[in-house]
């Protein structure tokens, strides 16, 4: 058998185990998707303030959190494959029982859980890629599963087009996806790969020794991931229609997908800390013009605006991450990944709730006067941390920039530099599957 006919038939066996995780993470990105966008018009429309919006979304935040740290505890015993069943039904049981939902108690619990599950779902997925991708594959095999993430992610959002947002169709919709993708995985026929490790956080470590990089992260997600429930309210209260609100997200999501790249590239080509700069400088320029943003600013103006700040502030993640990691040793890359990613989702979980206190306090607008200030101060923080280690000739050791989603600590076990030894691919078995 010819080198090229045996790669081929590899890729081929590869594709055909990766499918089932893939096919699950599209199901489950629809879900996202729908309810990004319609939950904080559904609780706008039932009369609840801004802030209280901002809440609900921070709950589930926490509850991503509580899971990526977790999780681990609740897969072991059981195994990944009753462990997902379990998290996908819990998640789709949160879903539908939003619709039953009274009053702010009931709704934090629930979007709490729909963030725990979510960790869980994604960390068991993310688990199984790992063990079954062989090293040569891993990137491509990356690069297919943010697309994966966030093309289904945004075709979740365009269904909610036409939706009535006081209705349950939304809910059913979202939970029917969370549901079956609890199929696939459940079909999988191969032996459960080894169970997700504890995540060990650093972020003292990680201040110390890369500061503009916390603070990268940290700004993604106070601004970056609090636009996903801001932009939403800020649309309905300029005035704009639904189909066009849920535009202007799904512009939001692919400016955040799309742009991350090219970006990265340069950040192989020039500084990080100079990337890092430019990407501030240019979340100012663009805070500066939605805030100067009307009823009467043309729609093509206003989406590019949205997918230009979600690009961005979007792009603070991973260039953050890559700017650590020339910092770091190889045998830290995990950790320091890791703990960097939970960073971003603590700016997650605060920024809705600020993002949305601001609107609440003064105009719609205020949320990028709130974003405008957060940048303002980390471009100079970061610009001051350039000067700084011009005068102590701090080295680097630059890695190759990698696009990591924002969605559990076990992607950060792809790292093909991260120093481990990568996990034995699980066996097949012909007859039956085990957990």
């Amino acid at each position: 058998m010819s080198t090229v006919h045996a790669i081929s038939i590899s890729t081929t066996h590869s594709v055909r185990r990766v499918a089932p995780p893939l096919l699950s993470t599209a199901l489950i990105s629809v879900a996202g998707g729908l309810l990004a966008t319609l939950l904080p018009l559904r609780f706008l429309a039932y009369g609840y303030a801004p802030s209280l919006v901002g809440l609900l979304a921070a709950a589930e935040a926490v509850g991503f959190i509580t899971g990526c740290l977790q999780a681990h505890r609740l897969i072991a015993p059981v195994g990944q494959i009753r462990a997902y069943a379990a998290f996908a039904a819990l998640k789709a049981g949160a879903v539908l029982g939003l619709f039953f939902a009274d009053g702010m108690p009931a709704l934090l619990i629930l979007r709490a859980l729909i963030g725990f599950n979510a960790a869980g779902l994604t960390v068991i997925v993310e688990s199984w890629l790992n063990a079954l991708v062989p090293n040569a594959q891993r990137g491509r095999v990356l690069t297919i599963y943010i697309l994966d993430i966030g093309l289904f992610y945004g075709a979740g959002q365009l269904l909610g087009r036409n939706l009535d947002v006081k209705g349950p169709g939304m809910l059913i919709l979202a939970g029917m996806a969370t549901a079956l993708a609890l199929v696939p995985i459940a079909a999988m026929v191969v032996t459960g790969p080894p169970p997700p490790r504890p995540v060990k956080l650093e972020v003292l470590k990680a201040l110390r020794d890369s500061p503009a990089s916390v603070l990268a992260c940290l700004l993604s997600g106070l601004i970056g991931t609090a636009f996903l429930t801001v932009g939403p309210l800020f649309g309905a209260n300029i005035g704009l229609s639904q189909p066009k609100i849920i535009v202007l997200m799904a512009c939001v999501s692919l400016g955040g997908l799309f742009l991350q790249w090219p970006i990265g590239y340069l950040s192989d080509k020039i500084d990080r800390l100079h990337t890092m700069i430019g990407l501030g400088v240019a979340l100012l320029l663009v805070s500066v013009a939605l805030m100067t943003t009307s009823p009467a600013t043309g729609f093509v103006i206003l989406a590019t605006l949205f997918a230009a700040f979600g690009g961005l502030a979007e792009s603070l993640y991973p260039v953050g991450v890559a700017h650590a990691n020339d910092r770091a040793v190889a045998a830290d890359y995990v950790k320091l990944s890791s703990t960097l990613l939970l960073v971003w989702a603590l700016g997650s979980a605060i920024g809705p709730v600020a993002g949305t206190a601001a609107m609440d306090l003064a105009t719609p607008h205020a949320f990028f006067t709130y974003a405008l200030a957060l940048t303002l101060a980390f471009t100079l923080f970061a610009t001051w941390r350039l000067t700084r280690r011009r005068r102590d000739r701090v080295v680097e050791t630059p890695e190759e920039f990698l696009t990591y989603p924002q969605t559990s600590p076990e992607i950060y076990a792809w790292l093909p530099y991260s120093g481990e030894p990568p996990r034995p691919a699980p066996k097949a078995e012909p007859h039956e599957h085990h957990d």
